[in-house]
């Protein structure tokens, strides 16, 4: 989710054992069951960075698909939201978030770079430098090559 408050966007540091080292991601993680994507990602913003968000105050920014050999490995929904209330308070039930903070759009796109795994990285940096938003389908050809496109949302 991208989050915002006076012109910022919070990111978290994140480390996974995928992940040599930690990276900065914007908050995000699964749906539970029985749980809706909106749902998912007030809660996971919450657990992550300790900000609330509304549902009324969410926009859908972008969906990401992820296949290989013409199967869904997964599926998301990324959204924005305007907080109120810019203090943070990790309760990260994962304990994968080592710090957060807010960042200038410009450079939350310099620190989401780096990050190693393209069904995240591409749509955030394409989100954060047009606003444009998009439905994503990535295809894992193998372990490490990637194939993607977008298309318009809806």
């Amino acid at each position: 989710m991208i989050a915002q408050y006076d012109g910022k966007i919070a990111l978290v540091s994140e480390h996974y054992e995928a992940w040599d080292t930690p990276h900065w991601n914007l908050p995000s993680g699964a749906v539970e069951i029985g749980e809706s994507p909106e749902a998912g990602a007030i809660r996971e913003l919450r657990e992550e960075t300790g900000l609330r968000a509304t549902e009324d105050a969410l926009r859908l920014a972008w969906t990401t698909t992820v296949t290989r050999d013409g199967q869904t490995l997964s599926q998301s929904w990324n959204y924005v939201a305007a907080v109120t209330d810019a203090a943070f308070r990790i309760d990260d039930p994962d304990d994968s978030v080592t710090d957060v903070g807010w960042f200038s759009p410009q450079d939350a796109v310099q620190l989401l770079h780096p990050l190693p795994y393209p069904p995240i990285t591409v749509p955030a940096l394409a989100y954060l430098q047009t606003a444009a938003q998009a439905a994503w389908i990535f295809t894992l050809a193998d372990n490490t090559d990637w194939m993607w496109q977008s298309g318009p949302l809806g």
